[in-house]
């Protein structure tokens, strides 16, 4: 019983550093997810005070990221089947670094990264996992099998589907940006 107690805290102890080590990557996934910062600082508060819950059962800190990344992912699903608010997609503001460019630019880069989110935002909760995590984050097949417990040849197909509806939705008629007009006529009046 006392050997058991001291694994347990000994666990914890590195989990907990562990889990410090990995944050930022956590939010960055977690973000990507949810599109909205306090959702993903709740997921990873979340995620960490379950691996935290379940140090015991950890064998190796070997791969780690790739179970860290189950729990939150099991813990989003979970949230996204439950709760409507999880579901919803906010575009963050630019950072300080892009205000040195031009209105423009800036104006172009905006449009983009919103067309981008809302294309994202409306695939399913499955495909834009897989997308978030193959594409952005560069994880491999195998390692987002193992992360939704799924095959591999479903997440193949998944992100396959995923980048295909992602494309027409990108270059449809709703998402073509329509901006350039303003643009040049703005130059022009000038």
């Amino acid at each position: 019983m006392i050997r058991t107690w001291i694994k347990q805290k000994n666990n914890q102890t590195k989990l907990h550093a562990v889990l410090e080590s990995h944050y930022a990557n956590l939010y960055r996934i977690a973000y990507a997810w949810c599109q909205d910062g306090s959702l993903a600082q709740d997921l990873v508060q979340d995620t960490m005070l379950k691996s935290l819950q379940k140090a015991e059962t950890i064998t190796s800190f070997e791969n780690i990221d790739r179970w860290l990344c189950k729990v939150m992912h099991n813990l989003f699903y979970d949230n996204c089947r439950h709760n409507s608010r999880w579901q919803q997609v906010d575009v963050d503001d630019f950072s300080e670094e892009l205000q040195s460019e031009s209105i423009e630019t800036l104006y172009i880069k905006k449009q983009t990264i919103q067309n981008i989110h809302d294309a994202i935002g409306c695939l399913p909760v499955d495909q834009k996992e897989i997308i978030i995590l193959v594409d952005l984050q560069g994880y491999s097949y195998q390692e987002v099998a193992e992360v939704m417990e799924i095959p591999v040849g479903t997440v193949m197909s998944r992100l396959s589907r995923a980048r295909d509806k992602l494309k027409k939705l990108v270059t449809s008629e709703k998402y073509i940006p329509h901006y350039h007009h303003n643009v040049v006529s703005l130059k022009k009046s000038k």
